[in-house]
């Protein structure tokens, strides 16, 4: 009995020891967390709304860099695929032997299937993810644009790059939701901008290749230089695929899903590991696995089920709060990209015509001379962008642009040489590049997590119909006087200025 009573006293000191030590531990996970526990309120509410403050302790980091220039790759390799046909037209007509007809399908092709895209996969990256649906479109976008430079017939040239157009159509949105989605408010106008200004990186890419590769012929009868030259253009497509695959999933998406352990987890991978935010981080998933809250795990493809939600997200869009929002953007995006777009194709194609009229001789590079001064002629638009919209907001920077954009295309009416073109037709792309960056500033600001994939690509799919309706009425114009053109394009441009006035004014980018 003598040893027993001696063993037991021992036994209840080590007991108490263990029972410290693990009070202890609490008391400190308790002291350090920077975020105190907020009564009556959820683990997940908390996570929503400390999640811009958290961004905003990580601040600008490599790993962002990183998504910034991934999510930049991505868009100017559609911008390669949406402008390298217009380069190569000529010599895949030649190869491929197509009447003036088939030719003439080879741009519309592109654009159907990026109507398509936009519809389709702006609803999926809201159901299941900007990053897997990127990857998904990229692929798409990449593989095609390849394929179509194997073509040996119009009928394999045009399913190719229709399905190449499906993944450029639903990347253009998706890119821009994914990014603005990792960048605290205060700098994300700027950050959107910044890969915004990658459209003008791609347009300068597509015709520096262009000038490279298409004047000169090689000397096979099938890699002919418009198949190198499209082979080039797929190479971004593919590479943007390879970087998205080691990048993490839309912590906001994650959220919104009700993942929100995963979301945490995303964070404090994203976050240096010098940065002083885990704890506040612990803190919160020690909130959501007290709640004992199971974590919804990623939902299934299903083609039925992205139809019948694309059918849900579009009624959203026209109901409620957002109701008034998207009819004021459809207001001011489609006039803007009408005139614009019909406007460019009119404009050199007219000096053109009156030159060889007059007898006046086209250098035979002018083509890609043009297309890369005013690509960069976009330049001074796209700095303003990225310094100015998280100061000034966007808003203003968009209602400026367009009254701007639209008085430049008054000078042109006395001009009709090829240089003059290119001067002139460098200071209107100069003073429209910022409406077209803020455009993509507004969307993922006034659209909330859950529509607004949708959002991008409802309002692309639209762009891309006046897009087509708009070069094909300006090229009515071609042969005629350039009164009618100017002057439609002066008015869509002021019309689209005075409904930029009521566009709700933005203080801070929601996320």
């Amino acid at each position: 009995m003598a040893a027993i009573e001696v063993d037991l006293p021992a036994k209840n000191e080590k007991d108490n020891e263990e029972e410290e030590e693990e009070e202890e531990e609490e008391m400190r996970h308790d002291e350090e967390a920077d975020v105190p526990l907020i009564p009556g309120k959820s683990g997940a509410a908390q996570i929503a709304d400390s999640y811009d403050g958290l961004l905003s302790k990580i601040g600008v980091t490599f790993k962002l860099l990183i998504i910034v220039v991934c999510s930049g790759i991505g868009l100017l390799s559609d911008t390669l695929e949406i402008m390298s046909i217009s380069f190569a037209k000529d010599d895949i007509s030649k190869q491929l032997k197509l009447s003036r007809q088939e030719e003439s399908t080879l741009a519309g092709v592109l654009f159907a299937g990026m109507l398509l895209g936009g519809l389709v996969w702006g609803r999926a990256a809201d159901i299941y993810g900007r990053r897997r649906i990127l990857l998904i479109s990229l692929s798409m976008n990449g593989s095609c644009a390849a394929l179509s430079a194997l073509s040996t017939s119009f009928w394999m040239f045009l399913l190719a790059r229709f399905f190449s157009g499906i993944g450029v159509g639903g990347s253009l949105p998706i890119i821009f939701s994914y990014v603005s989605e990792w960048v605290p408010r205060r700098l994300k106008g700027g950050i959107i901008s910044a890969v915004a200004t990658c459209w003008m990186v791609g347009a300068i890419l597509a015709a520096a290749l262009a000038w490279a590769v298409l004047p000169y012929p090689l000397q096979h009868t099938y890699w002919t230089s418009w198949r190198v030259y499209l082979l080039l253009c797929s190479i971004p497509s593919l590479l943007a695929v390879l970087l998205y695959f080691f990048l993490a999933e839309s912590p906001v998406f994650l959220i919104q899903k009700g993942r929100n352990l995963q979301a945490l987890e995303v964070l404090r991978r994203f976050a240096p590991s010098s940065s002083d935010i885990s704890q506040e981080l612990g803190q919160l998933k020690r909130v959501l696995e007290d709640e004992n809250i199971v974590t919804s795990s990623p939902e299934r493809w299903e083609c039925s089920a992205v139809i019948k939600e694309f059918g849900i997200g579009v009624v959203d869009l026209f109901s409620g709060e957002l109701l008034k929002i998207t009819l004021i953007l459809i207001a001011v995006i489609l006039p803007v990209h009408f005139g614009y777009y019909g406007f460019m194709l009119w404009f050199p194609e007219y000096i053109k015509t009156q030159s060889n009229s007059s007898g006046e001789i086209v250098p035979q590079d002018y083509v890609y001379r043009e297309s890369l001064y005013v690509s960069l002629a976009s330049l001074p638009g796209n700095l303003i962008s990225v310094f100015l919209t998280d100061i000034v907001g966007p808003k203003p920077i968009l209602c400026v642009s367009q009254v701007l954009s639209a008085c430049s295309v008054f000078l042109l009416w006395k001009y009709n040489s090829p240089d003059q073109t290119v001067i002139l037709t460098c200071l209107f792309n100069a003073v429209t590049a910022p409406i077209f960056n803020m455009v993509d500033v507004l969307i993922p600001a006034l659209y909330p997590t859950k529509t607004r994939g949708t959002a991008f690509g409802f309002h692309c799919a639209l762009i891309r119909i006046v897009t087509i309706a708009g070069t094909w009425l300006f090229s009515l114009f071609i042969d005629s006087s350039p009164t009618a053109p100017i002057l439609l394009t002066a008015v869509l441009l002021f019309s689209s200025a005075i409904v930029s006035l009521a566009v709700p004014k933005i203080t801070s980018i929601s996320h």
